[in-house]
């Protein structure tokens, strides 16, 4: 079933309290220095398509060591820039796509990162994830970004019904409160990745199983299942 707007509102409130923001905890991508500049943005939020955190952070570690600019991926050999970000997911798709986003940010922006989703969804190797993440952390325009652990997670919930990542993006940004969706895809993309995994999800961790349809529906089954590693500790005051 739908959720109504007071229920929503409730998970969010849950998954505020529960878990940290980004810049409130010790999340790798942050204390990596993948957010530190407006390049190192872009470049690693394209890299991470279908990759493992972890993986994406050893790659961009690599190239960010040699470059810091667009004009200095352009520099690099196309073998170059592949043994670089050889721990990605099709790294050999990506060195190309990388290449051809940072000659048309050159050649369209004159260097600098578009600023509308129109623009930035234009880019080679950029889409609506990419997008809606790089508009939330460099032009404070708040979007729910959806990957596979956050569309898992709410339509297990039944916060949305959907089918692709795209529709669950919209849906997600048409229904979030305002509030909330600055750090929804933090709190989401945690839960997704903790407690509401793929296969069978860890609902006797789950701190949301009261507002959870996929809970509701096979409580018999999963309830109390196993033992369960406990959830993440929000801290009190952002460090």
């Amino acid at each position: 079933m739908m959720h109504d707007q007071a229920t929503i509102t409730r998970v969010y409130e849950v998954l505020k309290d529960t878990y940290p923001t980004f810049d409130e905890g010790d999340d790798e991508w942050m204390t990596s220095g993948m957010s530190d500049t407006p390049f190192r943005v872009i470049v690693a939020t394209a890299l991470s398509t279908v990759t493992h955190s972890k993986r994406v952070i050893r790659a961009c570690t690599a190239l960010f060591a040699e470059v810091s600019t667009f004009e200095g991926i352009l520099a690099l050999t196309d073998d170059e820039l592949r043994e670089l970000i050889r721990p990605v997911a099709h790294y050999n798709m990506k060195t190309l796509s990388l290449k051809k986003m940072s000659q048309q940010i050159m050649d369209r922006h004159d260097g600098q990162i578009p600023n509308t989703h129109d623009e930035l969804m234009a880019l080679a190797g950029i889409g609506r994830k990419c997008t809606d993440i790089v508009m939330t952390t460099l032009f404070d325009e708040s979007s729910v970004a959806v990957d596979t652990h956050v569309h898992r997670a709410v339509n297990r919930l039944g916060i949305v019904h959907t089918t692709t990542h795209v529709a669950t993006a919209d849906a997600l940004n048409r229904i979030t409160p305002f509030e909330y969706k600055r750090h929804a895809h933090e709190w989401l993309i945690q839960h997704g990745g903790k407690v509401c995994v793929a296969g069978t999800p860890k609902c006797g961790a789950c701190p949301l199983t009261d507002y959870c349809d996929y809970f509701q529906k096979t409580r018999q089954s999963v309830h109390g299942a196993t033992a369960q590693p406990e959830l993440p500790t929000k801290p009190r005051t952002k460090k």
